[in-house]
């Protein structure tokens, strides 16, 4: 890895198994990416594994199932979940890109660089257009890589739960370096799908009442990012702020707020690089849950970080990195808590 590398790049906290899971806490910042200024192909690809420990009442499985991070099984409705579920996941992204030297424009597929330094593991299809002074703008298909299960009905007790898929894709548009200056401008959208929603089914509700618990629906999110560096830039600080409107078919579940998040990297020297990341977040449920009679809400608190090491045991081109972070939502209502642990370890390659 190049001193490049992270010097241009900026993280925002987040963890990968919270935006494996669907969840989307602090958004990682695009700021300062670099179209190559000869044509061809580019990219980078890592690879390794981690460890992840979730608490959560919704959640069942990840990677296809390979993962649970669920109880099959709850005895009751009031209850914080009360045990971490969790296993090995797998580490992998890779981006290819392609530029075309004349025009300064770039495509890419695959994990973007800038994402993956985040942990976020959307797969995308996007392009970038360098617009000289006035900055670098693009636009990219995102769908999420790594498989999500939850349960279709959450709220059955006394038996076991059955799981089904949930799935995210949508787009995202973007003015990075904004009139030359460190302002990054974004806006997400996304489709939730879940194949069997019947959340409620097993409980005496209203039809109305359990259309109230539907988790299908759209995200709306709009990002600002300012990236302040030292001069030698051995020191990058980025503040973010962020809104996100989760209009769900459910009303309960439907929610908006905002979140605050800051990064920091620190360039130690050739070799040793850190990134320490930080967020919080404040969200209000748009209607009353049905099952408990008042209105959810919930804040966030995320922290995370990284440490790069380049040419380790001599492999130029190459760095080992090493990620610890923790998240957690606490919500009015019990139930909802859900709490990730995450630890991940890898070798890196940008070619």
């Amino acid at each position: 890895m190049t001193k490049k590398l992270l010097s241009k790049q900026t993280v925002l906290s987040s963890s990968i198994a919270m935006l494996a899971l669907g969840f989307g806490l602090a958004a990682s910042s695009q700021a300062a990416v670099i179209i190559p200024t000869k044509g061809g192909f580019s990219g980078y690809v890592n690879v390794g594994a981690g460890a992840v420990g979730v608490k959560s009442n919704m959640l069942a499985s990840i990677v296809s199932g390979k993962v649970n991070v669920g109880e099959k099984e709850i005895d009751n409705l009031s209850d914080s979940p009360n045990s971490s579920e969790g296993g090995a996941i797998p580490a992998l992204s890779v981006e290819l890109s392609y530029t075309f030297a004349s025009t300064r424009t770039q495509v890419h597929l695959g994990n973007l660089l800038e994402d993956f330094l985040s942990f976020d593991t959307s797969t995308v299809l996007g392009v970038r257009q360098d617009i000289g002074r006035a900055g670098l703008v693009g636009a990219s298909y995102e769908q999420t890589a790594i498989d999500t299960q939850v349960w279709s009905d959450p709220y059955l007790t006394g038996a076991k739960r059955k799981d089904t898929d949930r799935t995210s894709d949508g787009f995202r548009v973007y003015w990075q370096q904004f009139m030359s200056s460190g302002l990054e401008l974004r806006y997400t959208s996304k489709k939730i799908d879940i194949d069997d929603e019947n959340s409620g089914q097993s409980l005496a509700l209203s039809d109305d009442q359990r259309g109230l618990l539907d988790r299908n629906g759209d995200t709306d999110r709009f990002d600002l990012f300012y990236e302040f560096s030292s001069d030698d830039r051995h020191h990058i600080v980025t503040p973010g702020l962020s809104y996100v409107d989760r209009d769900l078919d459910g009303n309960a579940m439907a929610n908006d707020g905002g979140i605050a998040s800051l990064n920091y990297i620190y360039e130690h020297d050739d070799h040793w690089r850190y990134v320490l990341n930080a967020s919080y977040s404040d969200f209000d449920m748009k209607d009353d849950n049905p099952i408990y009679g008042i209105g959810d809400s919930y804040n966030g608190y995320g922290a995370s970080g990284t440490v790069f090491y380049t040419e380790p045991f001599g492999l130029k081109h190459w760095a080992f990195n090493a990620t610890v972070g923790w998240y957690e939502d606490d919500h009015d209502i019990d139930f909802y808590d859900t709490s990730v642990g995450v630890f991940t370890l890898g070798m890196f390659r940008k070619f």
